[in-house]
């Protein structure tokens, strides 16, 4: 049984590299392979400021979309986003041979590996989408301790409790079970490829997590929350791009589209991605390490 993580960032000075460097060091300690997606940096991909950080395993898979790529993919859409994490996730759907593979997102801190795996050997369904209630905790307490991560993370197990937190986008939303559903999706490889991924069209921010669920279902998968394993959100810091002035001032001056909840949630009831979705139909070079 293999398991397998996707996860993305962009190089424009939104996030800590530090915050980057722990997300992508506790993912390798849980899973047998990790595929980070660095998606349209402006200079250089996000990966190379921390990787004497990182420790070097050969089963982090580093994939680069580079703004030129970013700019074809997306030539002639306006106000089209700076990153992708739909194609991000699904590229690397597209590009990995384990048995059960998890979306997930910058600030999170998975669960133990021997957590993870006892639930995949013995409470697992092949036939059911999994998404992971997080649990709150400051980013500065954990770099604080990031020297000795492993026991402050038992220690939180015993301090924070478990997070219910419902939610409904739509009237009809059935398909959340939990807000923030997207920060830890986990099934089987045979899911994933039968909904074929993310919907590629959902280019915009919010309710890629919620459809995707959705898509579980309609294509007659079962959806559970788990709250009984600790996942941890890093909290999110006061963030201001530190690219070019240009990118700063673009940031400033442009809010951020949003996908829309109706069209996604509510009334979808087929998936658009065609048979080449993941942009299986392109070569994509990754490095390892």
């Amino acid at each position: 049984m293999k398991t397998s993580v996707i996860t993305f960032n962009r190089n424009d000075g939104y996030k800590e590299p530090e915050r980057l460097a722990i997300h992508l060091t506790t993912l390798l300690e849980t899973f047998d392979e990790v595929n980070y997606v660095d998606w349209n940096s402006p200079t250089h991909s996000a990966l190379y400021d921390v990787i004497n950080e990182i420790p070097k395993t050969k089963r982090l898979k580093h994939f680069v979309i580079s703004p030129f790529i970013h700019d074809q993919i997306f030539k002639g859409i306006e106000g089209a986003p700076w990153v992708s994490g739909v194609l991000s996730f699904n590229l690397a759907l597209r590009r990995t041979n384990a048995d059960w593979i998890t979306a997930t997102t910058l600030d999170i801190i998975p669960p133990f590996k021997h957590e993870l795996k006892n639930f995949l050997s013995y409470n697992a369904d092949f036939n059911t989408f999994y998404t992971f209630s997080r649990r709150e905790v400051n980013y500065d307490n954990i770099v604080n301790n990031k020297e000795n991560l492993k026991e402050y993370r038992k220690l939180l197990s015993s301090k924070i409790p478990p997070r219910y937190f419902p939610a409904k986008v739509t009237p009809n939303d059935n398909y959340s079970l939990i807000n923030c559903c997207g920060d830890f999706q986990i099934a089987h490889k045979n899911v994933w490829n039968k909904i074929k991924g993310f919907e590629e069209q959902m280019i915009f921010n919010c309710y890629v997590d919620t459809n995707v669920q959705k898509k579980a279902i309609l294509n007659g998968f079962k959806l559970q929350a788990i709250y009984d394993i600790p996942l941890y959100h890093m909290s999110h810091k006061n963030h201001l791009p530190q690219s070019s002035t240009q990118e700063i001032h673009k940031i400033s001056k442009k809010s951020p589209k949003y996908n829309d909840p109706y069209k996604w949630v509510e009334y979808f009831s087929e998936s658009e991605n065609l048979d080449d979705w993941g942009l299986n139909g392109v070569e994509i070079e990754y490095e390892i390490f």
